[in-house]
């Protein structure tokens, strides 16, 4: 079995291969694994991945298992994607291919969309073009979110609806163009696709080895980081008011969950696109609480959504004009629902509660909020 892999450095990309290497090695396959890798400065592609495989947070069966070993599945493809037909066309020929890089930014700023789009689509059609004609499967990895913002229950296919998607962001535009692009041509091509659509991802939950962890803070971890480095710097904290409806949710999904079932759905035939999502949204009322409670920051407020909003203080404004203007549609909007029947029947959802949302929180407080940046 062959499998090109992007994303590989990433959160949820790295996750990929490691549950692709166990699989390999416990299923004793012939497998080999191709990581689109670039270098990073002075660190090479090979160094980087070397990093993934032999640090504290690698799971311990491939840590065992020693980097040597685990090299005898990789191949790392850090070659211009010009070149790629001329150096791996043969060795990539009949090939899954998973693409799990992209530009995770839900920035609401005009200057910043079509960088958005470029990182996400652009590059999404210039390596569909460079692999397709040797591959026999794409796999893209999207989010859940290119539904926007959605009413009612919502199920695994976005792209047979007799509505127009409202999408709050460049994010969520450029994903769901990216899948009409995929579908689009693998239908113009004869060749078979898939469209997985994790939400919010949050930190590991199955099993107990590294429990919480995650390689980089994002989305709610942001707001969580925010106010722990505030509440450290100022003596006096100032009230801080959050526009949030009480209906509002965030979906939330564990990595290593994401990590699984894409590795125990992509050779499916049966499944076109699925949404890898909990069955319930987590209430974003009561994450507020349990966030700023696990942070120390006490001062704050819950208001109702308004346009006519002037700051009241320093701590208010910086957080509206960074993190904050980003965060609000999704704080404002409805919770969006998903059908999760076949997802759960793929590998059972793992609860998500007041207490393991907290560990959440607390684990990457104990970390200081610190990036793992390889």
């Amino acid at each position: 079995m062959k499998i090109i892999l992007t994303g590989a450095t990433g959160v949820l990309g790295s996750h990929i291969m490691y549950d692709i290497l166990e699989n390999f090695m416990t299923h004793n396959i012939e497998g080999k694994l191709f990581l689109i890798t670039r270098n990073k400065g002075k660190i090479s592609a090979k160094e980087r991945i070397n990093e993934l495989l032999s640090s504290n947070y690698t799971p311990k069966f491939l840590l065992d298992k020693g980097v040597d070993k685990l090299n005898e599945y990789l191949e790392i493809i850090d070659t211009d994607l010009a070149t790629v037909q001329d150096t791996f066309s043969e060795k990539i020929k009949g090939a899954y291919f998973i693409h799990s890089a992209g530009y995770v930014n839900l920035s609401t700023d005009a200057d910043q969309k079509e960088k958005i789009f470029n990182e996400n689509a652009a590059i999404t059609k210039a390596i569909f073009k460079t692999f397709s004609p040797f591959i026999k499967k794409f796999i893209y990895i999207s989010t859940a979110f290119s539904s926007g913002a959605r009413k009612g229950l919502i199920g695994n296919d976005f792209h047979n609806l007799d509505f127009e998607l409202e999408h709050r962001n460049a994010y969520e535009n450029a994903k769901f163009h990216s899948e009409e692009f995929v579908i689009q041509q693998c239908a113009e091509l004869n060749l078979p696709y898939q469209i997985l659509r994790p939400s919010v991802i949050g930190g590991k939950m199955l099993g107990n080895e590294n429990r919480y962890f995650i390689p980089k803070y994002m989305v709610f971890y942001l707001m969580a980081k925010f106010f722990h480095f505030t509440a450290q710097r100022k003596d006096q904290q100032e009230n801080v008011r959050f526009a949030i409806s009480e209906e509002t949710g965030l979906n939330i999904i564990p990595v290593d969950y994401v990590a699984k079932v894409i590795v125990s759905t992509f050779q499916r035939e049966d499944i076109k696109q699925l949404n890898i999502v909990h069955n319930e949204s987590f209430n974003l009322v009561k994450g507020l609480q349990l966030i700023m409670k696990e942070v120390g920051y006490s001062n704050f407020s819950i208001i109702q959504n308004t346009l006519d909003f002037d700051y009241k203080n320093t701590i208010e404004k910086l957080y509206y004009e960074s993190i904050g203007k980003h965060l609000k549609p999704y704080l404002t909007s409805a919770a969006n629902e998903y059908d999760t029947t076949l997802l759960n029947s793929i590998l059972e959802i793992p609860k998500l509660d007041a207490e393991s949302f907290t560990n959440m929180i607390r684990y990457a407080r104990l970390h200081n909020f610190k990036d793992i940046n390889v």
